[in-house]
């Protein structure tokens, strides 16, 4: 019997009494699709003979459509035992977790490649967790009208699927080694731009109601900082989100002013403890336009991906997770982050940036400048 068919033997066995993930609490239903988008580069870092021919788009939507049936293992269970062993979870935890997001469902009513929504471009962290491995925030959005959309690039994540079945894993990857993570920061560049220019072509071919024109750009730790990184290069990237991520290139020299909205939302060692990052002074001391830097005390750098529900489950298995509660940091991140895109991409106003709050007394602030 294959080892992939154990796994899916194992985890329908645990479903039963599986704790699925944090339902989105927007008006929508949330459903889920994943996509090859083609493309040859011939200088991946990673890859064998460092030739990538394709990475993986997964679109997360707003859908009318009701869930039907069991709940269902929201990760890949090669994704979930690589963390299990990775992040000192128990074998079958994180893959017996579940969620009711629905594959392939209906898009809402409107016209091709339009919406009142506006899109969001989501970078995962560098070696992982994958796209999926933030489910949490992701839906959270969609359920609230967003269109999602993470890229996660082959052999630098520890799995991917494709959608025609694929398998591929990740090497080995040693983060000592500057330039090799300045170069995959660059692929993650290269993956941006060829997703942005190829995006029109791909609502048409869905036939669906996605906004192509605003969009916003979120992403935990490397995903962060290319977030910012592709904003200085296509100005339908309207403003940006870094999670805990450490800035190159450009970010951080004197070329670094988005002049869009920027809010960078980090973990405790940015500011106490570990000391500050320098790569977050260097850009925020650039920056005219409007900024929002915060820290959530409490947490770790993996506070910012599903690792922080992951604990709720499990709790004290992964050392290197923070002391905040897990269901309140998903609490945090989901009002923090869609209070910032409702405000930069629809001119929605929330208190709750404009300094610290009496319901949110673990989120610091560091930075308040300009306006939208």
């Amino acid at each position: 019997m294959s080892t992939r068919r154990v796994w899916h033997l194992a985890i329908q066995a645990a479903i039963a009494g599986a704790i699925s993930i944090p339902q989105p609490s927007g008006p929508y239903h949330v459903a889920v699709s994943t996509h090859t988008i083609e493309h040859y580069n011939p200088n991946d870092p990673l890859a064998p003979n460092n030739v990538s021919t394709a990475f993986l788009a997964t679109i997360f939507y707003p859908t009318l459509q009701e869930p039907a049936g069991e709940p269902q293992p929201y990760l890949n269970p090669e994704t979930a035992a690589f963390f299990e062993t990775s992040w000192h979870y128990t074998t079958g935890v994180i893959a017996s977790i579940t969620s009711t997001l629905q594959r392939d469902a209906p898009f809402l009513g409107g016209s091709v490649g339009e919406s009142p929504y506006p899109t969001i471009l989501f970078g995962p962290g560098g070696g992982g967790p994958p796209v999926e491995g933030s489910t949490i925030m992701l839906a959270e959005l969609a359920s609230y009208g967003y269109t999602v959309i993470g890229l996660d690039h082959p052999f630098e994540q520890p799995f991917l699927r494709y959608p025609n079945g694929t398998g591929v894993y990740g090497v080995d990857i040693d983060y000592d080694d500057p330039t090799l993570i300045e170069e995959i920061y660059e692929t993650r560049l290269v993956d941006n731009t060829v997703f942005l220019q190829y995006f029109p072509k791909l609502v048409q071919k869905l036939n669906a109601p996605i906004n192509t024109t605003h969009i916003g750009a979120v992403g935990y730790s490397l995903g962060g900082a290319a977030a910012l990184g592709s904003m200085y290069e296509d100005d339908r990237l309207i403003s940006g989100v870094n999670f805990d991520g450490s800035l190159y290139a450009q970010e951080n020299g004197t070329l670094a002013d988005e002049k869009k909205p920027v809010m960078m939302l980090g973990s405790e060692y940015h500011h106490t403890g570990g000391g500050i990052d320098d790569t977050w002074v260097n850009f925020l001391s650039e920056q005219t336009g409007y900024v929002r830097e915060m820290a959530i005390n409490g947490t770790t750098h993996h506070d910012f991906c599903d690792d922080t529900f992951w604990k709720t489950v499990e709790e004290g298995s992964d050392p290197a997770a923070g002391t905040i509660n897990g269901n309140r940091q998903v609490e945090i991140l989901n009002t923090y982050v869609r209070a910032f895109f409702d405000l930069t991409l629809l001119g929605r106003k929330s208190p709750i940036l404009d300094g610290p709050s009496p319901d949110w007394p673990e989120v610091v602030f560091y930075n308040i400048s300009g306006s939208v």
